[in-house]
């Protein structure tokens, strides 16, 4: 996930890992303790791990969330992802700060306009769940009916009392028929 979000902070959506530059830094100092030196917050991660590897890649911006929206819609967005990292941080397996930044990435990802696990860089949706499993597994082993992520992020906060009349990132994301079908499930229906 470090690779994918761009943290660098020319990037046209900087800070796409969410995560202001001291616990990012903390975070790649704890994880990836080789992988630091030499890497100054602020710069792309990406871009320096390649180059440690004797290898050159640009530098891998997110979506551009945030790029052309009204005030308003900075706001509802900024709102999304708060609701999002609430419920992260409510089920987290432990209280290791990698959760705490695990969940931050995720919910900052969950307001794109793409699937979760490819926001998140990663393999597929398998390996998002692997990575809700083993960080979040009060929330992930609760998704029996495995539906999409943010669906199921979605009907999580409904049932924990989300208003239904509000809209969702998912309302006119592009892979809204992938995730949801023809039909809406009454629990996600507006009034």
């Amino acid at each position: 996930m470090l690779l994918r979000r761009c943290s660098d902070a020319s990037a046209p959506y900087r800070g796409a890992l969410g995560l202001p530059s001291d616990r990012l830094s903390a975070l790649v100092e704890s994880v990836f303790p080789e992988a630091a030196v030499g890497w100054a917050p602020g710069r792309c991660f990406s871009s320096h791990v390649h180059h440690l590897a004797g290898a050159t890649a640009e530098c891998h911006h997110a979506c551009p969330v945030g790029m052309d929206l009204t005030a308003a819609e900075l706001t509802w967005l900024e709102r999304e992802e708060a609701d999002f990292l609430q419920l992260l941080l409510r089920n987290r397996s432990s209280d290791q700060p990698v959760a705490t930044a695990f969940a931050t990435v995720i919910a900052r990802a969950c307001v794109e306009n793409d699937h979760l696990w490819r926001s998140l860089g990663l393999a597929g949706r398998n390996s998002l769940a692997d990575l809700l499993l083993r960080h979040f597994r009060p929330l992930a082993s609760t998704n029996m009916r495995k539906l999409r992520w943010k669906r199921f992020f979605y009907e999580r906060l409904y049932t924990e009392g989300r208003p239904s009349n509000r809209p969702t990132v998912c309302d006119d994301c592009s892979h809204h028929p992938e995730c949801y079908g023809n039909t809406v499930p009454e629990s996600l229906r507006r009034p």
